[in-house]
């Protein structure tokens, strides 16, 4: 009985411990306002390395996720907006980007993510900016060229379809509802399945196509894994997209600047005189000045030829902050940020 109470008593002074550590924690948040909320998956990963005697990695991953979900409310505006709705390819990326337990919201199109940062109502916002079947994609395009945000992250999610419905039997089949482009980037599958005679319906996001799939009869959809969990209605076909190496860029917004890295890539957007050479000229500062380009893509804006450049190298590196200088009137800097893929 002696030794029991003794335990009990350790027990109690271990615990008043860990509520104080827990408490100093979260001072430290508020007084320094770390941004602990961008690198909890990271932090999770790292922990689950100690060595411990009786917590094994499923057990150390759930006592933190639920003192980082505490810790993340006293951090000043954590808001996560993405493209919604929950599910979406865009909503997974901004999970693989900042962990599972965030303050997350989803926001109808990539213009409104940027006018939710701009007033203060978010603090991040995750948009996708290229596909590798589809290319660039426009509308994230003029939405950096029209807003005074910078980019501060990066992330590339792959792109895998499922085939989703409460049918039991695929012959069933008579409707199927999906995004315009997830049905181009599944046409073989349902060519192969004779699901190209099923009448197709388009919708503006693949977790809705998934939500009227499991409620009208005879009907199925193309979705995301995380969207067919998320409406609950079964997987009938898995990774039915024709390109297995099918990837998505996407980009991390914010009011932010962040540090520089030994490892960095800078985006612009650039709009040159329509002058002969300028183009040339221009691209011509950047290989004198040994600045490795990684992509350049053409864009209307506004009926304007549009040009959104991406390099190694920070904004304020003095190479790079000459050739910006020299062209300044032409370029908007989007952003310098750490460098996470070379490209898709």
């Amino acid at each position: 009985m002696k030794n029991k109470i003794k335990n009990i008593d350790k027990i109690h002074s271990l615990d008043k411990q860990l509520l104080l550590l827990l408490d100093r924690r979260i001072s430290l948040i508020k007084n320094e306002k770390l941004e602990y909320s961008r690198i909890n998956s990271k932090l999770i990963s790292k922990l689950e390395n100690c060595n411990t005697e009786n917590l094994h990695k499923a057990m150390i991953n759930s006592v933190f996720s639920e003192i980082f979900l505490i810790t993340n409310k006293y951090e000043e505006n954590n808001k996560i907006a993405y493209l919604g709705p929950e599910g979406s390819y865009t909503h997974e990326s901004a999970i693989n980007k900042f962990g599972l337990n965030n303050n997350y919201y989803s926001v109808n199109s990539i213009r409104n993510i940027f006018f939710e940062i701009e007033k203060g109502r978010a603090r991040y916002g995750v948009v996708p900016i290229e596909n590798s079947s589809n290319g660039i994609v426009g509308d994230t395009i003029n939405s950096l060229n029209n807003y005074n945000l910078n980019i501060v992250g990066e992330t590339i999610l792959d792109i895998h379809h499922t085939l989703v419905s409460n049918c039991r039997n695929i012959k069933d089949i008579k409707t199927i509802y999906s995004k315009d482009i997830a049905f181009d980037q599944c046409s073989n599958f349902l060519e192969n399945y004779h699901l190209n005679d099923a009448k197709y319906v388009y919708v503006d996001s693949t977790t809705k196509a998934a939500l009227l799939a499991a409620k009208t009869k005879n009907s199925a959809a193309i979705c995301s894994k995380l969207a067919a969990k998320t409406i609950n209605i079964p997987v009938l076909f898995s990774n039915i997209e024709d390109n297995k190496d099918n990837k998505t860029r996407f980009l991390v917004i914010s009011k932010e600047n962040i540090k520089k890295t030994k490892s960095d890539k800078t985006s612009i957007i650039v709009q040159l005189p329509n002058i002969y050479g300028s183009l040339i000229e221009f691209l011509n500062d950047f290989k004198n000045s040994k600045i490795n380009l990684n992509k350049i893509k053409s864009h209307i804006v506004k009926g304007i030829s549009t040009f959104f450049i991406e390099f190694e190298g920070n904004k304020s590196d003095k190479k790079v902050e000459k050739v910006l200088k020299k062209h300044n009137k032409y370029i908007k800097i989007l952003g310098s940020y750490p460098k996470e893929i070379e490209d898709i």
